[in-house]
């Protein structure tokens, strides 16, 4: 989603700006809060984020910044330890990221923030539902096929950049599993506890993506994203080849000057994607 959001950016700038750049935009781990996106201007900006299942964002998170970033052996003591030791900064990940305001924990209506949020924002997507989620972005902005195109990166079993030996360098991206502790660990009354803001976001995020389908027109959504899915793996088979990342499929780094992507490995075969256009492709 960031990558299209930041081709968005650089696209539409040259039509909108007198300046020919980008728009301005921002992408970033920070808080909503700590942003005070509250205090934007809502009839000049629009506001996306994109949700992901809430277990599966943790699990990802576990094997990413552990398992691949430090080589920690995958234990179930080391997996549950990880969430143990701060559970003021992972719990709710989500909820507290996306929040305008500094939510209480224990006092605070459960249903009122999750809606404050949802009303908040002007788009939120779903990583599983990605390709669904970027048509119904299209549709409310009238945007073009071309516009929503990407290319798929940071996939188990390939690399991305970090830090290794105290220089720049590509990490292998170890595949996530799951043991049956880990497993009886997301079935206890702590971790439903964990991420109770977080699920019910997540569920209300779903819940709207559907009632905006609907709003839009089923059958024409429908048709759209059909055309898309087309499109999109044309775009996959056609730049697959000029896309360069930070690190390749051998783990070199061959540094941000050499690669195809607008930033790190953000917005990754722009130059080839921004080529493509819907009348040459044979969709049929």
């Amino acid at each position: 989603m960031a990558g299209v959001i930041l081709r968005l950016s650089h696209r539409k700038g040259k039509d909108l700006l007198e300046s020919g750049g980008p728009c301005r935009m921002r992408i970033d781990h920070s808080s909503a809060r700590k942003l005070e996106y509250s205090r934007r201007n809502k009839k000049r900006s629009f506001l996306v984020s994109l949700l992901r299942d809430p277990t599966k964002r943790a699990i990802s998170q576990y094997f990413h910044f552990r398992v691949s970033d430090k080589k920690e052996d995958p234990t179930d003591e080391n997996f549950q330890n990880f969430f143990f030791d701060d559970p003021g900064h992972r719990s709710n990940y989500f909820t507290k990221d996306l929040a305008m305001d500094r939510v209480d924990w224990e006092t605070d209506d459960k249903g009122a923030v999750i809606q404050t949020i949802l009303d908040e924002y002007n788009f939120i997507g779903i990583t599983e539902r990605m390709d669904e989620s970027l048509v119904v972005l299209k549709m409310l902005l009238g945007l073009d096929f071309e516009d929503i195109l990407y290319m798929s990166a940071k996939t188990n079993g390939s690399f991305t950049s970090g830090q290794v030996d105290g220089k720049t360098g590509c990490i292998y991206i170890t595949p996530s599993f799951l043991t049956e502790g880990m497993k009886e660990f997301f079935a206890s009354e702590y971790w439903r506890r964990y991420l109770e803001f977080d699920n019910l976001l997540y569920k209300g995020a779903v819940k709207s993506l559907d009632n905006t389908i609907d709003a839009l027109g089923r059958k024409e959504f429908e048709q759209q994203l059909a055309t898309f899915k087309k499109a999109q793996a044309l775009a996959q088979e056609k730049c697959v080849d000029r896309t360069i990342y930070r690190c390749n499929s051998k783990g070199d780094f061959v540094g941000s000057i050499n690669s195809t992507c607008y930033m790190w490995d953000i917005g990754c075969g722009f130059e080839c994607l921004n080529e493509l256009s819907l009348e040459d492709m044979d969709l049929e």
